[in-house]
């Protein structure tokens, strides 16, 4: 005779149970992020008090003949919006699901054929990597949000 302990299986039944709203709530912590993330860059490409015709008379604060920071801001990838095409099209786009979400804050190529180069820069101007500036600058609050710290 012997004695039998047995648990296993209530224990699966209810993480089974719970795992939905477990996972409807880390996928809310995710959106909050991403909403924090679409926010930063788009703040990045909104500046608008410098036109192309102001940023020429300065010299073309941005081109490669000068140093990093040499902006009219002091930030080395601030972007003035010019025409509204490129804030426009700064797209976050939603994966949610119960094994693998992901939110993911970028611009479409296809919609600004100039965003390469404005990241990467060109032979005459300087790299502009606000999408990276923005995410790094929340970057700590994105880890507050998603680790619960």
């Amino acid at each position: 005779m012997g004695v039998q302990i047995q648990g296993l299986q209530n224990v699966l039944q209810n993480i089974a149970m719970i795992a939905h709203i477990e996972t409807a709530k880390m996928n809310n912590k995710i959106i909050m992020a991403g909403n924090l993330v679409e926010n930063a860059v788009k703040n990045q490409a909104s500046e608008t008090d410098h036109s192309l015709t102001k940023l020429a008379e300065m010299g073309h604060p941005y081109s490669r003949n000068y140093g990093t920071n040499s902006g009219p801001h002091g930030d080395d990838t601030i972007v003035h919006s010019q025409n509204g095409l490129l804030l426009a099209n700064i797209e976050k786009t939603e994966n949610l699901n119960s094994i693998r979400s992901t939110v993911e804050v970028g611009v479409d190529e296809g919609k600004v054929p100039y965003i390469g180069d404005l990241i990467t820069g060109t032979s005459k101007q300087r790299p502009r990597n606000f999408i990276g500036k923005a995410f790094r600058d929340k970057l700590d609050e994105v880890r507050t949000i998603t680790q619960g710290r």
